[in-house]
């Protein structure tokens, strides 16, 4: 995540705190606008503006977090990393002493033996305390910022099918049969059935059906060749490429 110069508010800009589901000793927190923008507050960071990266052409922001230290676990690891000092130190002394070059040689192989072991461990240490965190923003910003839904309104719509446009005014919870017909009256929705009705019949693109374009959007995501994907779905490569910006079916969500 990229952080830009600290944030200069805009007219009629409003800040609201983000709160987290979940505990973790990381010295920050960030808080969203009105206006989709997020920021960040630290050690180093007095409210630099986050830039987020792209998903399916929604904005999303990425954090890492981290949970509180295993001490019993961390003190095992400091212990063994304490004992890989030691024989680095033994070896030194050796080199000076003029030991036979094969002791040497094989106390050099243990120890990096050792510190490829000990290290592996402390990063196993690590990936076990993290917590990825990520978040569209046009959703912070409907959650602190709109009414709160009804349990049937789970989907968050740009009014102007613009999906860069995160402003709050912008957004409105729906449910997925509002937003489906929303998405319908969409202009990208229209100029695709414009292009395929003037198609010649033998030209014509197989028709998705909602689970095909999930399913799509999950090997997207997985990174798999776009070649193996029309093969796959029987569908042309600027139709995928389509789908993958979010211009086509943009209201369908890639399953987790």
């Amino acid at each position: 995540m990229i952080k830009n110069h600290v944030s200069t508010n805009f007219f009629g800009e409003k800040w609201r705190p983000v709160v987290f589901n979940f505990e973790h000793v990381n010295a920050n927190h960030i808080e969203v606008s009105n206006l989709g923008r997020v920021r960040s507050f630290n050690k180093t960071s007095d409210g630099n503006i986050l830039n987020p990266s792209l998903i399916n052409g929604y904005e999303i922001i990425r954090l890492k977090f981290f949970k509180a230290k295993n001490e019993a676990s961390y003190k095992k690891l400091h212990s063994l990393q304490k004992g890989v000092f030691t024989l680095a130190k033994d070896i030194k002394q050796l080199k000076i002493n003029n030991e036979k070059k094969i002791t040497i040689a094989e106390a050099e192989k243990l120890l990096a033996s050792s510190k490829k072991i000990v290290s592996k461990k402390f990063l196993d240490a690590a990936k076990k305390r993290t917590i990825n965190y990520h978040s569209l923003i046009h959703r912070l910003v409907a959650t602190y910022f709109l009414s709160l839904p009804t349990e049937q309104q789970t989907l968050v719509a740009h009014k102007d099918y613009d999906k860069l446009n995160n402003k709050a005014s912008n957004l409105k919870w729906m449910t997925p049969e509002e937003n489906y017909a929303h998405q319908q009256k969409s202009p990208f929705v229209i100029k695709e059935k414009s292009q395929r009705k003037r198609m010649p019949e033998n030209t014509k693109v197989a028709k998705l059906s909602i689970t095909k374009v999930m399913l799509l959007k999950k090997l997207l995501n997985q990174g798999k060749p776009i070649k193996q994907l029309v093969k796959q779905f029987k569908i042309t490569d600027t139709q995928i490429f389509r789908i993958k910006r979010g211009e086509n079916w943009g209201s369908i969500p890639a399953p987790l």
